[in-house]
């Protein structure tokens, strides 16, 4: 006799409705007494099992009854794929990945297995296995976000380039919050010197992401070889309120702040990233040039310069300056 023509059957479909309103505690009951009435019922056993592990979030309570699960029905794709969750929880890495493989072989179309096993070969370096499954994922499903990012990623570590812009942009396109692709097609864009294109994707992750700090210093830089001041410093600037200690970002800001008169601010942007970074020679040699060509302080100048050279600076005009 079918599990769902016995009286269990009904306490299982109650316990369904009891998960659609977050009611985990009376599905684990009502599934509880559905095993009670029919012990073989391998779908109650189951569903006990991710309803345990979300009221709990313990993989070990959750692991017995879906095991039981696939004893009561070895052919249950679902249950091992769901049991390979719980063990990666675990951080049993071989034993998660034996498990969904086992769901793969029952239902060799079970996309999302076949991503989960993707990662964990990534995980544990396998990078050549995880390609060749993130590929039998698009070809199962060409929309896959993760799929798609990271086979990017792989491509474009192996100067597959082409390849990477294709899937980055499928990715962009049909996800467009996805923050990471964007920021992997900004990177893959420089590369390739496209560098309209580049700003174009970091300025989507900075839309998605505002607290992206180096989304938003590439795009400072990018600005800044683009000849557009006043972006690159709005992006210099937002990046040194999220990460003060970013002494590059202080000196490129003052180099900017120079070029646009802003003498008071480059100041103490200089001032800021030679505290952060006293030892760096360009900081040193900016700070010197900035007293002395803009500041018209030359004790100040020399006391910078004379650290510019003290660091391994080498200058002749600024030797001679010296003597």
């Amino acid at each position: 006799m079918s599990a769902f023509s016995h009286p269990a059957g009904d306490l299982y479909h109650q316990a369904i409705s009891a998960i659609q309103s977050q009611d985990f505690q009376q599905a684990e009951s009502l599934l509880q007494q559905a095993i009670t009435e029919f012990p073989a019922y391998a779908e109650a056993h189951h569903l006990l099992g991710i309803v345990q592990y979300q009221r709990t979030q313990d993989p070990s309570t959750a692991i017995p009854p879906i095991l039981q699960a696939v004893q009561l029905h070895p052919n249950f794709a679902q249950a091992h794929y769901d049991l390979g969750l719980l063990l990666l929880k675990q951080d049993k890495m071989k034993e998660a990945e034996l498990v969904i493989q086992q769901a793969l072989t029952l239902y060799p179309g079970f996309w999302e297995a076949r991503l989960t096993r993707a990662k964990i070969f990534d995980q544990i370096g396998e990078t050549d296995k995880a390609i060749q499954e993130y590929e039998i994922v698009l070809k199962q499903e060409s929309l896959v976000s993760e799929a798609l990012f990271h086979l990017a990623y792989h491509l474009v570590q192996r100067n597959q380039k082409d390849r990477a812009q294709e899937l980055l942009t499928r990715l962009t396109t049909h996800d467009p919050q996805h923050a990471e692709g964007w920021y992997l097609l900004g990177r893959l864009s420089e590369q390739n010197q496209r560098f309209e294109q580049a700003i174009d994707a970091y300025t989507h992750v900075v839309q998605i992401v505002p607290d992206h700090s180096v989304a938003h210093y590439n795009l400072g830089f990018l600005y800044q070889q683009d000849k557009q001041p006043q972006q690159a410093i709005k992006h210099f600037q937002r990046v040194t309120q999220l990460k003060p200690t970013d002494a590059e970002a202080y000196v490129n800001l003052g180099v900017l702040l120079v070029a646009e008169k802003q003498f008071n601010q480059a100041e103490e942007a200089y001032q800021k990233g030679l505290a952060l970074q006293p030892n760096s020679v360009e900081g040193q040699f900016n700070m010197g040039a900035f007293y002395e060509f803009h500041k018209a302080d030359l004790d100040k100048a020399k006391y910078h310069y004379q650290k510019f050279l003290n660091l391994g600076g080498s200058d002749v005009r600024i030797q001679t300056l010296m003597k």
